[in-house]
């Protein structure tokens, strides 16, 4: 199965089609999309499953003043939130821009999560990194809770930043959480509008699924972090700074020399902390299927698309 589809530029037709995004199979996927600038459309998106296309329904709406997923369905396809399920497995995927310009959407990725019944931990070697990542708290707000998303992608963003001198990319979590929040979902996590913000920004930006802690280690060696996705009920992970979580974000910076994943959580009092590598690892596999962000630089965008297995 082919993880991960990436388009850039994207061979819109005239009436606004992507060209087929293939699925191999999947019956769930997550397209995202990185925009030009502040630039205002909303998206649809269709399934061809067994030969025939199911009907075009809604998938979101994005502007730097009006964001708002869609949750549209019809036989055979449905969105909810960030992510497209499928009633069968799934042939292609398209997607059709209207109310704007589809020259306004630079690119495209579709993620593809693959099933896995079990999760053996990767081995570690004994090359440790650690990326200096700032550190920031996702309770800057009084009262928020929720902000684990938009504070991960901070962190990263500010990383970039300080190495390529982009002052504009380094913003305050509560910026950053006014711009990917989710009018309809209520919150601050949906996958694809953190991504589109930082693509907004110049950035190339896209969610991918990753095999495990030895794949996403090949991006820390080139000094990419990543912001991943995992859960986990009580016990389940060591030094946690909620006793459960069904969805928390975190950025991965490194990895020990005895192969933990050092993280900057942004819900622990001292941000940056290590976890248990078999613990974090599976939680994140069976967590998330292995979901992460990768946000970087265009100098670094062909190094983070071979890693993620996509094809430009």
């Amino acid at each position: 199965m082919v993880p991960f589809i990436f388009r850039s530029p994207v061979a819109w037709s005239k009436e606004g089609i992507s060209p087929p995004l293939p699925l191999d199979g999947a019956r769930s996927a997550v397209p995202t999309w990185n925009p030009a600038g502040d630039a205002a459309f909303a998206l649809d998106v269709r399934a061809r499953i067994a030969g025939a296309w199911t009907p075009w329904v809604p998938l979101a709406r994005w502007g730097s003043r009006e964001r708002s997923s869609l949750n549209g369905s019809a036989q055979g396809i449905a969105v909810e939130t960030d992510t497209v399920t499928l009633d069968a497995p799934g042939e292609a995927l398209q997607l059709r821009v209207r109310e704007g310009e589809p020259a306004s959407v630079r690119s495209l990725a579709v993620a593809i999560a693959r099933a896995r019944a079990h999760v053996p931990s990767s081995q570690p070697d004994e090359h440790s990194v650690d990326l200096v990542v700032p550190e920031y708290s996702q309770y800057t707000a009084e009262g928020e809770r929720g902000w684990c998303s938009p504070t991960s992608l901070s962190m990263v963003m500010a990383y970039y930043a300080r190495r390529f001198e982009r002052a504009d990319w380094r913003l305050d979590v509560a910026s950053v959480a006014a711009r990917v929040h989710d009018a309809r979902y209520g919150g601050t996590g949906n996958w694809a509008f953190n991504v589109a913000f930082a693509g907004s920004l110049g950035l190339t930006a896209f969610v991918a699924y990753l095999d495990d802690l030895e794949h996403a280690r090949r991006f820390l060696r080139r000094a990419m972090p990543l912001v991943i996705s995992y859960s986990w009920s009580e016990g389940e992970l060591d030094g946690a700074p909620l006793a459960r979580s069904d969805g928390h974000l975190a950025v991965l910076r490194g990895v020990t020399s005895q192969g933990d994943a050092i993280l900057n959580d942004p819900a622990q009092p001292r941000i940056r902390t290590a976890y248990p590598r078999a613990q974090l690892e599976r939680l994140w596999i069976e967590g998330s299927g292995g979901l992460c962000y990768v946000v970087v630089p265009h100098e670094l965008a062909a190094d983070a698309l071979a890693l993620a297995g996509g094809n430009a």
